[in-house]
This record gives structure tokens, sequence and C-alpha cells, in this order.
């Protein structure tokens, strides 16, 4: 779900998250919830709700790409726009618009290795 805010740095985003999240139009399994200030230029502010961490994320690159696509519908935004995330890092999401579609859809970033682990072979079973 994207929901334009005239600001999002105050917000109480696990708070309406989660009321979006876990709204009936949603069910069963819900939705994540992304609130999205149109800045200068060509560029959008975003925080996110991800179902599943149950929490305010950093970033969510889908969530990037969904507001940044909708932006450019909405208000005319071309590409590449750029998306500060909570974390401050911004990403640049491309796309081409033709004959009311959009294609060849790609986002630029940062990417970090948060955590590693091992798979033991009885995780398989």
């Amino acid at each position: 779900v994207i929901v334009f805010m005239e600001q999002v740095d105050d917000l109480d985003v696990v708070e309406l998250g989660r009321e979006i999240r876990r709204h009936p139009n949603f069910a069963p399994v819900g939705t994540n919830a992304n609130f999205v200030k149109r800045a200068k230029d060509n560029s959008i502010e975003i925080r996110t709700y991800e179902r599943g961490v149950e929490d305010e994320t950093l970033a969510c690159g889908t969530g990037a790409i969904a507001s940044a696509i909708i932006s450019a519908s909405q208000f005319g935004m071309t590409s590449p726009i750029d998306v500060r995330t909570h974390s401050g890092v911004y990403l640049s999401i491309h796309f081409e618009f033709k004959e009311g579609q959009f294609s060849n859809i790609y986002m630029e970033g940062d990417a970090r290795i948060i955590y590693t682990g091992d798979l033991q072979p009885d995780a398989w079973q």
C-alpha cells in the first residue's frame, strides 16, 4: 500500500503501518505499508512498515520501486526517481514509460550484507 503524506519524519509508522497491514481488505496475508512524501525535484521520501518483520525497516526495495512507479503515475515524475529511505540512503529507480505502461524497471543503490548463516542439511527435511 502506498499512502502519500505531507510529511513522513514525525509519523508513527508502526501504529499506522500495523493498522493497514492487518486491514480486512488485505486478509489473510496482509500487506506492507509505505508512507511517501513527494520531495523536491524528482525525488520522494519513504518510510516502510513491513509485514513479517512487523516493524518499520530502514529500507525496502519493493516498497521503493512501488512508491516511485505510483509517484510517476500520479505526479508525472520521470525516470530516474531518487528515493530517500529511512536509513538516509538514496535508491535510484529507473524505468521506461510508453503508451501508459511501465517497463524495464530497475533499482540502483547501496547494498550491504547484514547477516550470514549456515543452512545445515537437516534443515531440508
